[in-house]
């Protein structure tokens, strides 16, 4: 109840990471491909139109891959 509340150092969100924590430990390469696949996307986009917000779009797929390999290398150190 009085806990401290630890500080969040990951490169990415705390956001993202109670939602990948909530993806069953089987789709979770599901989910990295699609991310994947949008953070390509996303920089072809970026090269055609330059325009930055398609750079945010980016950031956020990338952190997306970060915090699933993340949670995978977690359950699978678990083990």
């Amino acid at each position: 109840m009085f806990k401290k509340k630890e500080v969040w150092n990951k490169p990415f969100s705390e956001k993202v990471a109670k939602r990948v924590k909530n993806i069953p430990t089987g789709e979770l390469t599901l989910w990295l491909d699609q991310a994947m696949f949008d953070l390509g996307r996303s920089i072809n986009q970026y090269e055609r139109s330059k325009e930055t917000v398609i750079l945010d779009n980016a950031l956020l797929g990338a952190e997306a891959i970060h915090a699933v390999v993340n949670e995978l290398h977690t359950r699978m150190t678990k083990v």
